[in-house]
């Protein structure tokens, strides 16, 4: 109950913060990591206060509950938020009703909770992906746990790298002494690189996730940068088939061959395992496998999924249809869709940290516009419907992983999540209407709300149907989808020498959907760790993802602080 009690606390005010963040940049910050930073800080802090009333210090588990409520409570509740409701504002002039708005937040994040479920066997117990985030914050909790050497070390490097990257933070958004990004000079086929997003980015948060997930993810975040920002936009530009130059102008094109080949590709990855499929169907609808020794009362009973996916989709069926002009077989269908898209989701985040919630948003966008043209509102809500739910999925797997690591069972994290839900709902809805009380509130001086506005452009581009879409898009899904599956079969069929240098297609189908100056980054964070590991693996062992990860929860928090401080002031 403490655990939950201090996660909730904490996933408040993360909520808030990602809300205003979110309303700014249209980016969020890593959820686990800051929960369980902060959480045990915050307890730390308490008990010198008193020891025997905040005391004593969270076990392990406790963390991972604390943390695993707070995450959801700061992160899975924010999607539908930045994105489709300021969408829903602007294509309708108004909000909807507050009891809608809460409904659809609240039931869409518990609904990603819960199809996670199924997928948490596949992606963490069968088949062991990263999830970098996860791994970082069990590294974090066991860091600050351990009273051992290895366990001093780690937390040397932990907080030498968040001490770092908090004076950077700070000297950056705080003191506002350095930029965040160094233009690069120079043009191609006569666009500058600047207007190509192309720069030298002064945050260390794309450093340490390069860190997290390994040079090949980033290298392949590099190349398909280069593929989408170096070649292809500069020489659509100069055709005149992209618009306008900026980062935003030519995601208007990249997003889609980008989404195409993350869909693709995951899809295929997902049908080349038939057998892993029917394994954890089969864990889910049967019998558990023999071979798994891990107690029935850690997993959630078929039961719980089966009664919690009837209600939450029904739900939020019925909102759709009586609120947001989704009729209720369209409904129905995005829901089902929406089941596709959180195994996508998932699995982008495993391999890459990185959620295309976007991408697939944007998917469920192009869906909804087929199938209800001229229906704006219906459209923008649909991209929540179904990314949302894929972005709570992949948060609360997140949080799987770390607890897993810690000998968690997965019954604690999945309870604490949907309690997360709860509370971020509740909290974040309010706040929002009182923030953006009308469509003034939306300009470049005041929240900028970018992935709104995007969603709202795209609902508008979509109203007519798929004919609306540019030749140079249209190809571009076309060819990134085609991509999508042949990098999947080179990487499962090719002869192993070509097989060490088929990019990850999810990596770089991510890079056309993020500005090159955070591929880069991420690209040389990779390479830093590989050198490491290369010229010193016993120095690597110890240090790499606590560094890497104290990188990332210590610029986060102090450019958290200094955005709050700078909000209030």
């Amino acid at each position: 109950m403490r655990a939950l009690a201090l996660g909730s606390l904490i996933g408040a005010l993360m909520c808030l913060s990602n809300l205003y963040v979110g309303l700014k940049t249209g980016l969020a910050f890593p959820a686990a990591l800051i929960a369980c930073v902060v959480g045990l800080g915050a307890q730390g802090a308490l008990m010198k206060l008193s020891s025997s009333l905040f005391g004593p210090r969270l076990s392990l588990q406790e963390t991972s509950a604390m943390q695993s409520a707070a995450s959801s409570a700061g992160y899975s509740t924010g999607g539908t938020i930045v994105t489709a409701s300021v969408g829903y504002l602007l294509l309708s002039g108004h909000h909807p009703p507050l009891w809608a708005l809460l409904l659809w937040t609240l039931l869409g994040s518990a609904l990603g909770v819960v199809l996670a479920l199924p997928l948490q066997r596949a992606f963490i117990r069968r088949e062991p992906l990263p999830f970098p985030s996860g791994l970082a914050a069990a590294s974090v909790a066991r860091s600050l746990h351990a009273g051992d050497e290895s366990g001093r070390r780690g937390a040397r490097a932990l907080g030498a790298g968040a001490l770092g990257a908090g004076l950077l933070a700070f000297a950056r958004d705080g003191l506002q002494w350095l930029p965040a990004a160094l233009a690069l000079p120079g043009a191609l086929l006569g666009v500058p690189l600047e207007s190509l997003s192309f720069a030298l980015d002064l945050t260390l948060v794309p450093l340490g996730t390069g860190a997290l997930v390994g040079l090949r993810v980033g290298t392949s975040l590099l190349l398909g940068s280069l593929v989408c920002f170096g070649a292809l936009a500069p020489w659509l530009l100069g055709r005149g088939m992209i618009a306008q130059p900026g980062f935003f102008g030519v995601l208007e094109w990249s997003m889609w061959p980008g989404a195409a080949l993350v869909t693709s590709a995951s899809f295929t990855h997902l049908a080349l395992q038939r057998g892993l499929l029917r394994r954890t169907l089969g864990a889910l609808f049967g019998s558990r496998p023999s071979g798994d020794s891990q107690p029935d009362a850690a997993e959630v009973p078929r039961s719980w999924f089966l009664a919690a996916t009837a209600v939450l989709s029904l739900g939020l069926v019925a909102v759709g249809t009586v609120t947001f002009e989704i009729p209720w077989p369209l409904g129905v269908l995005g829901v089902l869709l929406s089941f596709a898209l959180a195994a996508v989701a998932c699995r982008a985040t495993g391999e890459t940290d990185i959620t295309p919630t976007g991408p697939l948003g944007q998917l469920a966008q192009l869906v909804f516009g087929v199938l209800l043209p001229g229906n704006t509102v219906a459209n923008a809500m649909a991209s929540s419907l179904s990314g949302n739910i894929a972005s709570s999925s992949a948060d609360l797997l997140t949080d799987v992983k770390a607890g897993y690591l810690l000998g968690v069972p997965p019954r604690q994290t999945f309870l604490a999540q949907l309690w997360g839900c709860l509370v971020g709902s509740a909290l974040i809805v309010p706040v929002f209407f009182l923030l953006v009380p009308d469509t003034s509130a939306i300009s470049e001086t005041r929240f900028p709300a970018p992935a709104g506005f995007f969603v709202a452009g795209v609902a508008r581009v979509l109203s007519t149907g798929l004919g609306s879409l540019s030749e140079a898009a249209r190809w571009g899904a076309l060819i990134g989808g085609l991509a999508g599956v042949v990098l999947v079969l080179l990487e499962r069929f090719a002869p192993e020498p070509v097989r060490r240098f088929v990019p990850s297609p999810i990596a770089l189908g991510l890079a056309f959907a993020l500005p090159a100056s955070v591929s880069l980054s991420i690209f040389l964070g990779s390479l830093a760790a590989a050198l490491l590991a290369r010229w010193r693996p016993v120095l690597a062992d110890a240090a790499t993802v606590p560094l890497a990860s104290g990188l990332i929860a210590g610029e986060s928090l102090v450019s958290l602080l200094a955005l709050l401080f700078s909000a209030s002031s």
